[in-house]
C-alpha cells in the first residue's frame, strides 16, 4: 500500500487548487461569512474542532462540515445539510485532482509491481479519492481513508481493511510506503 500525500504527489498543490474551487460556492452559500472574510479563518475553525471532538479527528470531510457549519453560525447564517453535503463533495472532488501533480516515479513504480503480480491500494489520513481522477483511478485497486477505517493510519483497522481488500492476511501486505503498519 502507498500514502498519498507526499508519497504519490505533494500535498498542497490540489488543496490550494481545491481551495480556490471552492470560493465561488462557498461565497454563494455563505455571503456574510465570505463578505466579513471569515472563510480564511476557515482553517483555524478546522483545527481547533479536531482538538475539541477526538472522535471525529480522523475523519476530514466531517470535520469540514462541522467548521462550515461553526463558520456559517458565527456570521448569523445557517447551512442545511444538504448544503454542507453537496460543499463536502465539490470539495472531495476538487482536491482529489491530483493526477497533474503525481511524482515522475509514481506511475512507473506502480506499473513494476503490479507487472510482478501485486494489488496496490493506498491508505491515508487525508480524503483525496483517487476513483474521482482520470490519472490516479487506474493505479490504485482500492483505498483506504482514515474515515473509512474510523480512525488515522496509526492504527491496525485501516490495514486489515487494506488486508481484506486486497483478498489476503495482513501479514501479507507488503510494506506500506512511508509509514509501517503498526505491530
Amino acid at each position: 500500500t502507498f500514502d498519498l500525500d507526499e508519497t504519490c504527489w505533494p500535498t498542497m498543490p490540489p488543496i490550494d487548487a481545491a481551495r480556490r474551487a471552492m470560493e465561488p460556492l462557498l461565497a454563494e452559500a455563505m455571503p456574510r461569512s465570505h463578505e466579513s472574510g471569515a472563510l480564511a479563518s476557515l482553517g483555524g475553525a478546522f483545527r481547533a474542532l479536531r482538538e475539541e471532538r477526538p472522535l471525529i479527528a480522523h475523519d476530514m470531510l466531517e470535520l469540514r462540515a462541522a467548521a462550515l457549519s461553526r463558520v456559517a453560525e458565527e456570521h448569523g447564517e445557517a447551512l442545511s445539510s444538504q448544503q454542507v453535503a453537496a460543499l463536502g463533495e465539490a470539495f472531495i472532488t476538487a482536491r482529489s485532482q491530483t493526477g497533474d501533480h503525481l511524482f515522475t516515479d509514481v506511475a512507473g513504480t506502480v506499473a513494476r509491481l503490479r507487472a510482478a503480480g501485486y494489488v496496490v491500494g493506498a491508505i491515508t489520513d487525508g480524503n483525496a479519492d483517487v476513483a474521482r481522477d482520470a490519472l490516479t483511478a487506474p493505479l490504485f485497486d482500492f483505498a483506504i481513508t482514515a474515515a473509512d477505517a474510523g480512525c488515522h493510519k496509526g492504527s491496525m483497522p485501516p490495514f486489515l481493511m487494506a488486508a481484506q481488500a486486497a483478498g489476503c492476511h495482513v501479514s501479507q501486505l507488503a510494506r506500506h510506503s512511508r509509514e509501517d503498519p503498526p505491530s
